[in-house]
């Protein structure tokens, strides 16, 4: 039995029957699907269950120490005051907007205890972005920090649905109308959220997309569109760890108490999911004001963190780090990558850089499909490093071409997904990305090879078409990031005038690095045929423009291009 059919059999045997992830079919809107049947039935049940840990650490927001009975006496807290003081019911929206503060996972969880939706808010919004999204949806409650409450406050007569701001660490003065310490403190109540019922397929979030494309739309997603992405998290681990047992590979024993470094926003789909199975797991979340390398470093030493999930950028920094400090971080078992694509030359260095004591993976999924569709470990991964995963078992995939027909094996198409932890939709917004029959099309270009596993081209609208022929922006990125004097790069198409489009590249050297135009072109044309070789280049020291999630902003990148004029222009011969 190869690998491809024992995995197989792993997850036949694990969802069949009474198996510990049994599957059945259950409608969700007008579409049969398989869903898990021993998943939770809502958040509410997921999040109380972190109270069990008792007086293990729940939470260190840099030097402060939560335990989960701190963390869940807080939590029942703010559901009081949620009901009884804010008036909140089943179906309202709270909104959460603030950095990674333990406020922000609280609040989370009260809301969704309650049956209200909550909408996390992107933090690095201007304040115009943050009262968009709080008119689109309505919120009732806004729980925001000082910075977020100063930027609603001065826009506050434009948001009539807004009954509350309650500010989190506002300093000496206090812009909300209520200060988050002060009412948790006068509150000694306790509502029972068990009296609002909840069912599986009642909203729970409005996620908001990025907005790289245009303005953000709100994901609605269920009850179980978050708990599938729990259960699907929970069947990957179990099946990579049958696995590596059944090839006798060295797998040392769970770490006592898990401990997770949170290196990006709680907001984003990449780092909920977290939010979420940490109370199952009693996973310790260590969170950081904003991100620094050197004080990651001294957080994972000193909280003996084993595990964390980085988006590209942000895994080189660490890894720079690392290196230049000499220190082993022994603790360290896992650093994956998550957020954007990956490059062959960061999954090796991972590789070499822990002497394969640590292990990586990556997952793909959308805001819209709540979390990963689909994910790959360590093994496949340092062998398929631009590889995104197989599917999960509740996971339908589709790659489809231009005609509407899904494509073969190792062919380019669009990914559409289908599946119990996909949104309903977006809120207040109908588009052609939902379909009738239950498919989100991605917009992402993808191709599945023989054996199942997904890897990304690039994005439908980013594919630079020049002379006719079609160049993947991800290929060429691929090959001008292992030059060892870049730091990132990313490769957009500009107008030109009798081609159509040409090949433009924007490149953040490594520190002390020196090269030209002409060495990348070298180096690219070594593997890439020439009309897949950028005709321009911007290149210098810094940082590429990226949004919260770790996306390059490829709007203001064609910008930069525009305005840099012809002299970072260089003609193929």
């Amino acid at each position: 039995m190869n690998e491809t059919e024992r995995r197989a059999a792993i997850i036949d045997r694990l969802t069949s029957g009474d198996g510990e992830f049994a599957l059945r079919r259950a409608r969700i809107g007008r579409v049969e699907q398989p869903v898990y049947v021993h998943a939770p039935t809502n958040l509410r049940e997921v999040m109380a269950g972190g109270g069990h840990w008792g007086d293990r650490l729940a939470l260190t927001y840099e030097d402060e120490h939560r335990t989960w009975a701190q963390h869940q006496d807080t939590v029942d807290r703010f559901t009081t005051l949620l009901v009884d003081r804010y008036g909140i019911g089943k179906g309202d929206r709270v909104a959460v907007a603030m950095r990674n503060h333990p406020e922000w996972i609280a609040a989370f969880a009260a809301a969704v205890s309650v049956g209200a939706v909550c909408v996390p808010l992107n933090a690095w919004w201007t304040g115009p972005e943050l009262v968009d999204a709080l008119a689109d949806c309505g919120a009732r409650v806004l729980v925001a920090d000082r910075e977020r409450t100063e930027a609603v406050q001065a826009r506050r007569g434009e948001l009539p649905a807004l009954r509350a701001v309650v500010e989190v660490r506002p300093g000496e003065v206090v812009r909300g109308d209520d200060e988050w310490a002060a009412v948790l403190a006068g509150e000694h109540r306790r509502f029972d959220p068990a009296t609002v019922p909840i069912d599986p397929d009642d909203d729970a979030t409005i996620l908001y997309t990025s907005g790289t494309s245009g303005r953000p739309k709100g994901a609605v997603a269920t009850h179980r569109a978050h708990l599938t992405t729990l259960m699907n998290m929970r069947v990957h681990a179990v099946v990579e760890s049958e696995l590596a047992q059944a090839r006798g590979d060295e797998v040392p024993p769970p770490p006592e108490r898990p401990t997770m470094l949170v290196t990006g926003p709680l907001f984003h789909v990449a780092y909920l999911p977290r939010v979420v199975s940490a109370a199952v797991t009693g996973l310790h979340l260590v969170l950081m004001y904003r991100w620094d390398a050197r004080r990651a470093v001294e957080l994972i030493a000193r909280e003996e963190v084993d595990s964390l999930t980085a988006v590209p950028p942000v895994a080189r920094q660490l890894m720079d780090e690392i290196e230049r400090t000499g220190t082993r971080l022994p603790s360290l078992r896992t650093l994956a990558t998550g957020g954007a694509q990956s490059t062959a030359a960061l999954v090796g260095r991972i590789g070499s850089l822990f002497d394969g004591r640590t292990g990586t993976g990556t997952g793909y999924g959308l805001t819209e499909t709540t979390g990963a569709m689909m994910m790959i470990g360590s093994r496949d991964y340092f062998a398929r490093p631009l590889s995104v995963g197989r599917a999960f078992p509740t996971s339908q995939v589709r790659v489809v071409g231009a005609d509407g027909v899904d494509v073969g094996t190792d062919e380019v198409g669009e990914a559409w997904f289908r599946g119990p932890n996909v949104a309903r939709g977006y809120w207040n917004q109908e588009t052609a990305a939902f379909t009738a029959d239950g498919w989100f099309r991605t917009g992402d270009l993808v191709r599945r090879d023989a054996d199942g596993f997904v890897h990304i081209v690039d994005r439908i609208k980013d594919v630079v078409i020049r002379g006719g022929e079609n160049v993947y922006c991800a290929e060429v990125e691929e090959r001008l990031a292992d030059h060892p004097a870049v730091e990132d790069v990313s490769v957009v198409g500009v107008p030109h005038h009798r081609l159509g489009e040409e090949v433009a590249a924007v490149v953040q050297l490594r520190p002390g690095a020196v090269v030209t135009a002409e060495d990348l072109r070298a180096h690219a044309g070594l593997r890439l045929a020439p009309f897949k070789i950028p005709t321009r280049f911007l290149i210098g020291p810094d940082p590429l423009p990226r949004n919260a999630a770790g996306k390059v902003l490829k709007r203001e990148l064609r910008g930069l291009v525009d305005h840099a004029g012809p002299l970072s222009r260089s003609e193929p011969s």
